[in-house]
């Protein structure tokens, strides 16, 4: 019997190691203020699918497998793996994942949404990195208040969520690199913003 880095500890020990440890990083990932890209290529397995699913956008590899997997050793996703997994491929099929423990491969992760592109393993790097770019040349501002709405408005209903809207439009809408997209769209040319 191998041991493991709870083994001795108190049930309650064990929370506060959750508490201290593993469970700061969902947490750190979804106050991440700009948009962000998880490459999955191999197996992302129990914590390592959770992961993936704090990530905004997911590619994966043709050869990626998701799989919820934490009741094959007798225990839950306790990293933020029950919170972000539904909200990426829904109830049934979150539950679905978890309670049967059975890996997804890459093309029915696709079809389920919890991949939003799959390329060639040979291709990955090189399509995550230029999805980043695309994501990084639009304005930074605005790009950080898109998050930050779409993520609001996961628990806002939809009056709390247009207040949210108007308030922030009605501060983008001042900005420079508002005038400045607009500018080169007129001009025909590619816009540089400058964050402000």
């Amino acid at each position: 019997k191998g041991l493991t880095k709870t083994e001795g500890r108190s049930p309650e020990q064990v929370a506060e190691w959750y508490e201290t440890g593993i469970q700061r990083i969902p947490l750190a990932m979804r106050a991440v203020s700009v948009p962000t890209v998880a490459a999955v290529h191999g197996a992302a397995v129990g914590a390592g699918c959770d992961l993936a699913c704090m990530a905004d956008l997911r590619l994966a590899a043709d050869t990626a497998v998701f799989a919820e997997s934490f009741l094959r050793v007798g225990i839950i996703p306790g990293d933020g793996g029950a919170w972000f997994l539904p909200r990426v491929v829904g109830q049934a099929r979150a539950r679905e994942m978890l309670f049967t423990a059975a890996g997804v491969p890459a093309a029915k992760a696709l079809d389920w949404g919890l991949a939003s592109r799959v390329v060639p393993e040979a291709e990955l790097r090189e399509a995550a990195m230029a999805l980043g770019a695309e994501i990084a040349a639009l304005p930074p501002q605005a790009l950080r208040e898109a998050k930050r709405l779409i993520n609001a408005s996961e628990v806002l209903d939809l009056p709390e969520s247009l207040a949210m809207a108007r308030e922030m439009q009605g501060r983008l809408q001042q900005l420079d690199d508002h005038h400045e997209a607009i500018d080169a769209i007129l001009e025909k040319r590619k816009p540089s913003f400058s964050g402000r």
